[in-house]
């Protein structure tokens, strides 16, 4: 996996092998696992007591007050390095890589020297007469073989025998040793490289694992740090519900001092009052929301869901990119690690073809072995003339390649059909760069724009606040929703500006992530990290 990481260049990642699970004692054996299904007369379902707006209202309180006062605060660096350690994702791309890795180790093995090895030990008895002539016999064979890079295969074998006559008229035994050579070579059909096409394919597929896994390492940080910044953007927007809540409260008590002097109408009072209760209830029910997405980030990077966490307002610190269009789509045309293995992959394609013509091939194969016999398990009792030799070549007419005829008309159609995905995925990734490109462009103008309107609405709010008398309860209620909803898209503008960078970065093939799960700094060299 080291080896194959190299192509990759510096600041790589292996995937760390240590997350093994125990391999149980014994496995369950039982046909028929028991299922619990209680009945509803074994079930206790107690109805809830009359609702109580003002009790629900304060517990939603209480339960906000105990997330940011008992939570652990997780910064956006934590949960990266968190994630890449105990997020399920994470491990999932993990064993992939891994499974590629032990596939190519199995193949590896099979051209490799192998060695077999078998000892068997028989007893016969043969009666006459009720009398038994019993012999023991012992076979020892021990055998290696190798597979050749072009094809075919060479053993060696060693071959012992010994006979002891146990009960007979006579008491003998005999032993003796048979050692042996053998060459079996392809000279047409299956001859060349088509011989170490799953080699070759699983020594490929190990790299285009290493490319897979990088590449998830830099999608996964884009995924938790969207994720985290939305979080981040909800508390945001929590906070300024808050703040609007406080003014509407402060809007509703005016209006019912101004009401019991004498100075307002019952309606604009109680109107006040209603629109402070409405979003005393809309935060509340934003607080559910924010809870219930720090949950799912929880599950996600593999977080104890039963640990309550604290989000810290964080930013990752990217500013706008100065870069040429054609530049940046050329960069990303050749950095992609998903595009290179899709151009090797149609080069897979392409030595499939030449293998398949290789089917339509002849077989011409050669046969040669020897064989040295010994009436003695000491290497002393060989004698070179004693050598058996046989050759043989073996020529197979090619009558019926129906089979492969058509599968080699099966690998051409493949074979275009890679072309053409290919071809495909360039200009997909031309449009994905230059739609990414452009979007750092508009998410910079429209973060200016709600700059603007939030300076709007605060100046507004704050002409309305001077004089407050001279305005209407609604036209005070809408400017401090204005504000708000200003308040609100600004926050989502940086985090949409600031993940429009990262999405060009990861689309262009640039973007660069740390052992710990972060990326690194734009315009540092990873070596000096």
């Amino acid at each position: 996996m080291a080896e194959a990481n190299e192509s990759l260049g510096d600041g790589s990642i292996l995937p760390n092998t240590i997350h093994w699970s125990e391999l149980p004692s014994s496995s369950p054996e039982n046909p028929l696992p028991p299922t619990k299904n209680p009945g509803i007369d074994d079930l206790t379902l107690v109805p809830s007591l009359e609702l109580n707006s003002s009790a629900i209202g304060k517990k939603l309180d209480a339960a906000a007050k105990e997330l940011e006062e008992n939570g652990t605060l997780l910064s956006l660096e934590e949960s990266l390095l968190w994630a890449t350690g105990h997020s399920q994702e994470y491990r999932f791309a993990e064993y992939d890589y891994l499974s590629t890795t032990l596939s190519l180790l199995n193949e590896l093995h099979l051209w490799g020297p192998r060695f077999f090895e078998s000892v068997s030990v028989t007893t016969d008895a043969d009666s006459t007469d009720g009398f038994y002539e019993t012999s023991l016999s012992v076979v020892h064979d021990f055998e290696i073989t190798h597979r050749l890079p072009y094809g075919g295969s060479v053993s060696a074998t060693a071959l012992t025998n010994f006979a002891d006559a146990v009960h007979t008229a006579t008491s003998s035994n005999t032993k003796g040793t048979t050692v042996g050579l053998a060459l079996d070579l392809p000279l047409l059909r299956g001859s060349g490289t088509v011989a170490r096409e799953t080699l070759i394919q699983s020594k490929r597929n190990l790299i285009y694992g290493a490319r897979t896994f990088e590449r998830f390492r830099r999608t996964f940080f884009r995924s938790i740090a969207g994720d985290y910044l939305n979080l981040v953007v909800q508390r945001q927007s929590l906070a300024n519900a808050q703040r609007g809540v406080e003014s509407l409260r402060q809007l509703a008590g005016r209006q019912k001092a101004l009401y019991e002097s004498g100075r307002t109408r019952l309606y604009d009072s109680a109107d006040a009052e209603n629109q402070a209760l409405a979003s005393v209830a809309r935060l509340s029910q934003s607080w559910e929301r924010y809870r219930l997405a720090i949950d799912r980030f929880k599950v996600k990077i593999g977080w104890p869901i039963e640990k309550l966490v604290r989000i810290e307002p964080a930013t990752l610190g990217l500013r706008p990119l100065e870069v040429e269009m054609k530049t940046a789509v050329s960069q990303a045309l050749q950095y992609r690690l998903d595009l290179q293995t899709e151009e090797n992959q149609v080069g897979d394609a392409y030595r499939r073809v030449q293998n398949a013509k290789n089917g339509m091939l002849s077989d011409l194969d050669i046969t040669a072995s020897a064989s040295l016999p010994s009436e003695d398990s000491d290497i002393t009792g060989f004698d070179g003339r004693e050598v058996d030799y046989l050759v043989g070549v073996t020529f197979g007419v090619p009558l019926d390649r129906e089979r492969d005829r058509i599968n080699l008309r099966q690998q051409q159609i493949l074979l275009e059909r890679a072309k053409r995905s290919l071809r495909t995925s360039k200009e997909s990734i031309a449009i994905e760069v230059r739609s990414s490109l452009r979007n750092i462009e508009v998410y910079q103008f429209t973060l200016d724009l709600q700059e603007r309107n939030v300076e709007i609405a605060q100046l507004g709010l704050n002409s309305i606040n001077a004089d407050p008398d001279r305005v209407s309860v609604l036209d005070q209620t809408r400017a401090i929703s204005e504000l708000q909803s200003a308040q609100d898209a600004r926050d989502s503008a940086r985090r949409d500006l600031e993940l429009s960078i990262v999405d060009f970065l990861l689309q262009a093939g640039q973007l660069r992530v740390q052992q710990n799960g972060n990326m690194y700094p734009i315009g540092t060299n990873e070596r000096d990290l």
